[in-house]
């Protein structure tokens, strides 16, 4: 199976010659034509909506080898059901490959005049909206289409074909891969999902606590009529009350893993503190016990009674570390008088 792109400015010729009847010129398959039409009122059709192109069809023929002919031409119906199947997949593959046929007017032919079947698809260059036919390429994406083909349904194809065909398939599988390397994105790990999940779970039961905290303070300010009973209603449900110089009154309570809560009413809980009685509570300071740092030894120069050592090195102890005031005994010492 091979295909060759031809190129025609008469859309009448092609048509007619696809069709014709001394050649078999039986319609196998049309996109957006009438079949039971005449040749010349399918091209009267494909002329009134042509737009002004050098290029008015493009015309492909599909050939089988001898051997592939003898196959079809044994099937019922000298093999139609297939060749519709296998010439569909070669447009769809055509298609894929950016001359796309799918709006375009065509007609696909059968001639049997020769020893080999061979198939003339016609394709108009104007499609159903006004837009040129896309045909970059279409050449080598029609040789190569056709193999491809070929391939899927273990026919024959020019080898040269086929070579082509296997290394732009490798190239397109390696295009793939690569580019979904760089869109991959690494799943979370387990560690990470589990993560998640506690945080969420944490934030859940944070909401609940605050919930149910504004509940029962509000309720016990509404059923009490003083202070000490608001404070007992609290108790009982083991709530206490203290302030904090920043937040203000603070509800602190001990959840089930036994950690201690502390909620502002107002900012935390949105507690109505119309509702609360006027409460005088102090919140017990922090007291940090302060440990002096040991103090660190002084160190004081000793003079050297014994006369032990140089008499340089004394005179430098006496004058703790200076040297002397005299200007006239310390240039004579620098430059080596015995005084």
């Amino acid at each position: 199976m091979n295909a060759r792109v031809g190129q025609s400015s008469d859309i009448s010729h092609s048509l007619g010659y696809a069709q014709n009847r001394d050649k078999d010129g039986g319609i196998l398959l049309a996109n957006f034509t009438d079949i039971t039409a005449s040749p010349e009122e399918q091209a009267r059709d494909w002329m009134a909506t042509a737009n002004d192109y050098k290029t008015r069809c493009y015309t492909i023929i599909i050939s089988f080898t001898p051997t592939e002919t003898v196959m079809l031409r044994s099937m019922p119906d000298n093999g139609r059901d297939k060749i519709r199947t296998i010439i569909r997949d070669f447009l769809d593959e055509l298609s894929e490959r950016g001359n796309d046929v799918t709006e375009c007017p065509y007609i696909v032919a059968r001639h049997d005049n020769t020893d080999n079947e061979h198939f003339h698809i016609v394709i108009h260059t104007t499609d159903m909206n006004g837009k040129r036919f896309c045909d970059k390429f279409i050449n080598k994406n029609a040789n190569r289409a056709a193999a491809c083909i070929a391939m899927k349904y273990g026919l024959e194809a020019p080898p040269k074909a086929v070579e082509r065909e296997t290394a732009h398939q490798e190239a397109e599988g390696q295009r793939r891969k690569e580019k979904a390397k760089r869109q991959h994105k690494p799943t979370a790990s387990q560690l990470e999902i589990d993560e998640k999940m506690r945080r969420k779970r944490a934030v859940e039961e944070a909401a609940k606590r605050k919930s149910m905290l504004k509940y029962v303070i509000e309720k016990a300010a509404k059923k009490t009529d003083s202070t000490e009973a608001f404070i007992a209603a609290l108790a009982e449900e083991g709530i206490t009350l203290t302030r904090d110089e920043k937040k203000g009154i603070c509800a602190v309570m001990t959840d089930p893993d036994g950690k201690i809560r502390k909620y502002s009413l107002a900012k935390d809980l949105g507690v109505d503190m119309t509702l609360i009685p006027n409460l005088s509570i102090q919140d017990k300071p922090v007291v940090k016990s302060q440990h002096s740092s040991p103090l660190k030894p002084l160190h004081h120069a000793q003079l050297n009674v014994d006369g032990s050592g140089s008499s340089r090195n004394a005179e430098h102890e006496i004058n703790d570390g200076h040297n002397s005031d005299d200007p006239d005994e310390e240039w004579k010492r620098r430059n080596g008088y015995k005084l």
